[in-house]
């Protein structure tokens, strides 16, 4: 569109006011004023528009420059008694422009109104202090002195105040400071012209939309202003929005510049110029980039800069940034605390505590919380925190009048590059508080390079958007949120499903590397053929180093959020895949509330899709669960559920796992019979199948029954079969389990210097391989040998060692059996002790349905009483 002269208003009021600069005072006067009758009114007042009326207020600030200086110029032409009325309509439409308060003052007092002008000034700094704890600024009360004094200097020439303007710009502060006198220190350090740099003192203060920099940087200005006697200035540069020429002109009208030149760097010159050897402090807040406010940096010192932007201006050396971050725990709780008052946070200190947390430090979100409950006081505290604890709804609760963490999200992650947002977007779609660099490469797609990953991590953390902490990085709970909601918005549901399949098999690849590593192979593991992303095992060794079970354990949020992603997406496959690949870690680590619900969504997913398959495989992960809680009458109908589905699928491999499973159930019922029958069934189907840890497991289990049955003979050669499978395929952790069999064997025969020898070289296994439940056990045993050599104070220890373990693991059989045997040690010693924990091991057999252990501990309390 082309727009000519005299076809638009602005255009036209932006060409008079340039003219205006050019011309003597009483031609510009007319200019000024020529210009000033193009306005009808306040511009585009009826537009409900955030951005147009960002604009149209900057406009009318131009319009408000230009009156005051028409004005100025006529009453430099004696017209002081015809504008005293244009004044106070001014005055009235607004009230804060102190300028507006001197023209109307020095109007009247050259009118002769010397009381008149007295009150003027009396009624504004009134109002300031009532409104907003302030007081005139110099400048304003330097012509009040003159007035009293009736100054001659005061009666014609220019207006005189124009004359050596000591600007305040700096708004107000509203609220007090919390959590930030560290970073007040520092700026007031970095702001010191005492010190050894001599170059300009300047300071920037970067961090994320709603951090706090724009508080902070008031706080740290108006603490340090008495120290910039000849003024401060003050601009909100709208992240690069504003031009260096525009912010320029203002500056230069503050210092009481009338003529202002064209171009950029004749601006630029007289900038400095006027502000050279003047103790002045410059606030620019919201800065774009440093080219955007290289041409608005004095000379230097005495004059200094605070700077304000979501980024590092490049340019501008390290050591004078200052990064902010969000609040401490402390720095919250003290905001919170302002907001709201003592008396309420006294009543809820642990609530207040959660508040700040589900806030996670950003003064933003916090002041939002606080006034939401400022403006409720029937809530509790702890309303509030339930309402936040809904990821869906965080965003919408800590919105309040024209507050909005969303709103100032949506600055930070606009200012992202394209891969940066998509990878913030994929990470919020996934849900993980924790992201691993390669599941970051998965999130953006196949053919992400590495490097471009990391670049895209490497921005989240600039922006403060991610953390990192060692070799992962974390997100907030309120930035996963408004990630979620981003990734909804900006990509399809056939991206966001590929991402989160391309995840979840890079995921299941390395969770099925861990498994065998540790294992020794793809034993005990039901699995599909397709074991997620085919990519090269180097991967792994580089995750994994010596210690894959860790490495595993370490990515447990991983693993949460893939298996909820993956029935999210409806891909069952992947889903039930990745929950029976990590049974493993459930198992050695007992993590039986992850294992619980890991399984309970993918037998949700399966169902829901008509996987039969995938059904028995979580059918039997949840008997497996059951079966290491010793909640032995709930595995069985789920064993017995998941076999059913086997069979008739023709699944041997899942069947077989099942049988012995359910025979070990029956084992410990009593059902011993019944048991070796299963065990019998199962062995040679996982001789068929090739699982020869399973194979070994079943032949351990069929000795345990001929130990517990007295047939020492027929137990030994199967435990010695079952340790030579164990070693040749290198599964360690069933080699531990093989010779705290074999040592009990030893125990049952009078051995107990051979069974020692066998429990310490087991014990040696479990603790290198970290396998906790195992160590229990085998230090039950080691107490049991030491008992029967005669070292009472050595078995002891060992069996407190164990039980401890065993609570803490919540392992009810071996803390049944330990209290068994430490309360008939305690009891052969004649202490009393004994006899309690023989009442515990009988109760907590009695629980599990252990029919022959409840036997065993009703006989020896039968004996100790």
């Amino acid at each position: 569109m082309t727009v000519e002269r005299g076809q638009l208003d602005l255009t036209d009021f932006d060409a008079l006011t340039e003219q205006a600069r050019q011309e003597s005072p009483a031609q510009a006067a007319r200019t000024l004023r020529a210009a000033l009758a193009l306005w009808r009114g306040p511009m585009l007042s009826n537009v409900g528009s955030d951005l147009v009326q960002t604009i149209a207020h900057g406009v009318q600030e131009r319009r408000l420059l230009a009156h005051e200086q028409c004005i100025e110029l006529e009453l430099g032409e004696g017209r002081h008694q015809q504008l005293v009325a244009e004044l106070r309509g001014l005055v009235e439409d607004s009230p804060l422009r102190e300028r507006l308060h001197g023209l109307l003052m020095l109007a009247l007092y050259r009118s002769g109104r010397q009381a008149e002008a007295l009150d003027v000034f009396h009624a504004y700094r009134v109002m300031l202090s009532d409104t907003l704890g302030l007081v005139p600024g110099d400048e304003l009360r330097r012509l009040e002195l003159d007035i009293l004094h009736q100054n001659a200097e005061l009666d014609s020439g220019p207006a005189a105040v124009g004359q050596a303007p000591v600007p305040r710009q700096l708004p107000p502060m509203i609220s007090k400071l919390s959590g930030r006198e560290a970073e007040m220190r520092r700026i007031g350090s970095l702001l010191d012209a005492t010190g050894a740099d001599t170059g300009l003192p300047i300071a920037a203060i970067v961090g994320r939309a709603g951090v706090g920099k724009t508080e902070l940087a008031l706080q740290a200005a108006h603490r340090l202003s008495p120290g910039y006697p000849d003024g401060q200035l003050y601009i909100d540069l709208r992240d690069g929005e504003l031009q260096p020429t525009d912010v320029l002109s203002q500056f230069l009208r503050a210092l009481g510049v009338t003529v202002i030149p064209r171009q950029l760097e004749e601006r630029g010159a007289l900038f400095r110029s006027t502000v050279a050897g003047r103790r002045m402090l410059l606030l620019l807040d919201s800065a774009g980039s440093f080219e955007q406010i290289r041409p608005l940096l004095p000379g230097g010192s005495p004059a200094a800069v605070l700077v304000t932007g979501r980024h590092h201006p490049i340019g501008l050396p390290e050591h004078r940034v200052l990064r902010l971050d969000v609040l401490g725990d402390e720095g919250a709780v003290e905001l919170l605390t302002q907001e709201i008052g003592a008396r309420r946070v006294a009543l809820e200190p642990i609530p207040v505590k959660r508040l700040a947390e589900k806030c996670g430090g950003l003064p933003l979100a916090l002041r939002i919380a606080g006034a939401r409950l400022a403006v409720r006081p029937q809530w509790t505290i702890q309303t509030l925190v339930d309402l936040l604890s809904d990821s869906r709804t965080m965003l919408d609760v800590l919105s309040h009048g024209d507050l909005e963490v969303r709103a100032s999200l949506d600055v930070s992650y606009r200012g992202l590059s394209h891969q940066a947002q998509t990878l913030f977007r994929r990470i919020g779609l996934f849900g993980s508080p924790q992201i691993s660099p390669w599941l970051g490469e998965a999130l953006l797609g196949e053919d992400t390079a590495q490097d471009t990953a990391q670049d895209a991590f490497d921005e989240l953390v600039a922006a403060s958007l991610l953390v990192r902490r060692g070799q992962r990085y974390v997100m907030h709970d309120l930035l996963r949120a408004y990630a979620g909601e981003s990734a909804l918005a900006g990509d399809s549901e056939e991206q966001r499903r590929a991402a989160v399949e391309r995840a979840g098999r890079r995921f299941l690849f390395l969770a099925d590397r861990a498994h065998q590593r540790y294992y020794g192979g793809h034993f005990t593991l039901l699995r599909s053929k397709d074991t997620g992303d085919p990519r090269d095992d180097g991967i792994a060794d580089a995750l994994f180093g010596d210690d894959p079970l860790g490495w595993l354990d370490e990515e447990r949020t991983t693993l949460l959020a893939s298996v909820r992603q993956a029935a999210a997406h409806d891909l069952d496959e992947l889903c039930w895949n990745i929950a029976m690949t990590v049974i493993t870690l459930f198992e050695v680590r007992a993590y039986h509330d992850e294992w619980r619900t890991v399984a309970e969504i993918a037998l949700a997913s399966c169902r829901s899709a008509a996987n039969t398959r995938g059904e028995g495989a979580m059918l039997y992960s949840l008997s497996t669960l059951a079966v290491f809680q010793q909640r032995y009458s709930e595995a069985q109908p789920l064993l017995i559920q998941a076999i059913d589905i086997f069979e008739l699928i023709g699944e041997v491999h899942g069947m077989a796992l099942a049988l012995r499973n359910l025979a070990l159930a029956e084992r410990v019922m009593g059902e011993v019979d019944a048991a070796l029958d299963r065990y019998r069934q199962a062995l040679p189907l996982l001789e068929a199948v090739g699982d020869r840890a399973a194979e070994g497991h079943v032949l351990v289990s069929i000795a345990i029954i001929h130990l517990e049955e007295g047939r020492l003979g027929e137990a030994e050669p199967l435990l010695d079969r079952a340790l030579a499978l164990f070693r040749d395929e290198g599964v360690q952790r069933g080699e531990a389990q093989a010779l705290n069999r074999i040592a009990e064997l030893s125990l049952l025969r009078g051995d107990a210097r051979r069974a020692l020898e066998a429990f310490e070289g087991a014990l040696v296994i479990a603790r290198d391989m970290r396998d906790r439940i195992g160590e229990a056990y085998i230090l039950h045993g080691t107490g049991q040998a030491q008992a029967a050599l005669g070292r009472a104070e050595q078995a002891e220890r060992a069996l407190s060692q164990a039980l401890e373990m065993a609570q803490e693991l919540g392992e009810r059989h071996i803390e049944g059996r330990t209290r068994l045997s430490l309360g008939l040690l305690l009891s052969s010693q004649g202490d009393p002790g004994g006899a309690a924990h023989l009442e515990k091991a009988h109760t907590l057999f009695a629980e599990m349905g252990a029919e022959r252990w409840r036997a065993k501990a009703a006989e020896a309390l039968a004996r100790a009483r």
